[in-house]
């Protein structure tokens, strides 16, 4: 889970970048969430940057690359190869 991206808590792939650049928020991004007037403003500042991050980190390829997981990602059990997914769908 991290904030970095929306401001919001949202799942990740944990990598190596997402690791360097870290998971929680700034101590001023947590401070400025704590009053009302100015939250919905930091929120949006934080978004852009995400987006602008992962939109860079998409079209860039490079291993340090932000792919966001989705909150389905909890109940995957294995990994399996594209031809075993394609059989099982078709079966």
């Amino acid at each position: 889970m991290t904030e970095r991206i929306s401001g919001t808590p949202c799942t990740v792939i944990n990598t190596p970048y997402v690791q360097k650049i870290g998971t929680k928020q700034t101590w001023i991004e947590s401070v400025l969430n704590k009053n009302k007037k100015l939250k919905k403003w930091v929120k949006m500042v934080r978004f852009s940057i995400g987006m602008n991050a992962t939109k860079n980190a998409a079209t860039k390829a490079t291993y340090k690359t932000v792919w966001v997981a989705g909150p389905s990602i909890e109940h995957t059990n294995k990994i399996l190869p594209t031809k075993a997914i394609i059989r099982r769908l078709v079966s």
